[in-house]
């Protein structure tokens, strides 16, 4: 016990004066005995040297910025800004060093690996402070820079970083080189970039989706929906959106496929997430949706989801063109016979759902008809289940 106790003492004895010496070190040394002391640093004293440091590329930057040295020393630098660091300053005092960032930034720009020390330690800023300037500079980059003269790995890093302190534009920009074939290199990181920032770009993923692209549309429609922080009031108001654009699109659409599957895919949503709101928009698309199974665009089992879909979204509004649907339904029977069962048994189950009472004529005139015995057992117990 003893023993341990001078040992206790005699390190902690040593520990300003192995503070002095690392300060002393750094004051009096060279470049490289100034790395070594900002490495070696810890607590308030790397608190001190980190501070130094960043004073002291910032002054000497005419001078030694093409130096290898002094490309790792301000690599050492800009890795002791740690939480510790930043969390011993002021808001004042962060805005400072953001600023100062930005300086050897635009200092360092042929060291990619100062480069993205700087970025990652940005990223750590933008928990406390507003990085905006930062991000300014960041859009400038990626929208002027030739991407032939890029370095990959900066480039990429400056994407990924974008992707965490970006805002709107830096959006628009990511999404505009998305779509330029130089930057196909960078697709997974653009993609990735544009997921992340999605949650705060509603209008400008309105924009895309009303461009009338089919392309663009199923692009960012796909996108938005990998980023798991997106709400569903976010994601219902987009399938809405592009629900809209499909239907204006369909008939003079040369890619019907790729039409429809947006359809049946924003639809889904809709009904996922029971958005009500669109039901003036459900009950259009159920309009056309009539026409683009007659027209073999749509085929049975899809149409019979825009049936379904009815009941969650515009359980309201639904009725009036249901009980029209299965009257047409009947008609056809009554003249020939060709109806296709799943659709007459997804109208009628749509409207026994519902159980509004206005259904009953058309309801009770389908037991009267040809139709199969499921589809006879179904109006019945439509018609049991029918509010009055």
């Amino acid at each position: 016990m003893k023993k341990l106790l001078l040992c206790l003492f005699f390190t902690l004895s040593l520990s300003p004066i192995f503070s002095q010496s690392l300060q002393k070190k750094f004051i009096k040394g060279n470049i490289t005995d100034k790395t070594i002391a900002v490495r070696e640093a810890s607590g308030s004293e790397a608190i001190w040297l980190t501070t130094q440091s960043i004073g002291f590329i910032l002054s000497n930057k005419d001078y030694l910025v093409s130096d290898r040295d002094f490309d790792g020393f301000a690599l050492a630098t800009i890795l002791s800004i740690n939480n510790e660091f930043i969390n011993s300053k002021f808001d004042n005092e962060r805005l400072d060093l953001l600023n100062q960032l930005i300086e050897i930034f635009n200092i360092f720009s042929e060291s990619s690996t100062v480069q993205i020390a700087v970025l990652s330690k940005v990223e750590q800023l933008n928990s406390y402070i507003s990085t905006a300037s930062f991000t300014s500079l960041l859009n400038k980059y990626v929208q002027e820079t030739n991407i032939q003269n890029v370095n990959p790995e900066t480039f990429r890093a400056i994407i990924g970083t974008l992707g965490v302190i970006g805002n709107n534009v830096s959006f628009t920009i990511l999404y505009n080189k998305l779509n330029d074939k130089r930057y196909n290199n960078y697709r997974n990181d653009l993609e990735k970039a544009i997921i992340d920032l999605s949650p705060i770009a509603m209008n400008e993923v309105l924009q895309i989706v009303h461009s009338k692209d089919i392309y663009q549309i199923n692009q960012i429609f796909t996108l938005i929906q990998k980023n798991t922080k997106n709400s569903q009031k976010f994601l219902s108001e987009i399938a809405e959106n592009v629900l809209n654009e499909t239907i204006l699109l369909i008939r003079n659409s040369s890619d019907k496929n790729s039409v429809v599957d947006l359809q049946i895919y924003s639809l889904r949503i809709l009904s996922e997430n029971k958005w009500t709101r669109a039901s003036a928009s459900v009950i259009s698309f159920f309009d056309s949706a009539k026409y683009e199974y007659a027209e073999k665009i749509l085929n049975e089992s899809q149409f019979v989801t825009v049936i379904n879909s009815l009941i969650s979204i515009a359980p309201v509004d639904a009725v009036n063109p249901l009980i029209q649907y299965l009257g047409e339904l009947n008609g056809q029977v009554e003249r020939d016979g060709t109806v296709s069962q799943e659709v007459a048994l997804a109208v009628i189950n749509t409207l026994g759902a519902i159980g509004d009472k206005s259904a009953f004529d058309s309801l009770l005139s389908v037991t009267y008809l040809n139709y199969s015995e499921q589809v006879l057992s179904a109006a019945r117990k439509a018609l049991a289940g029918l509010k009055w």
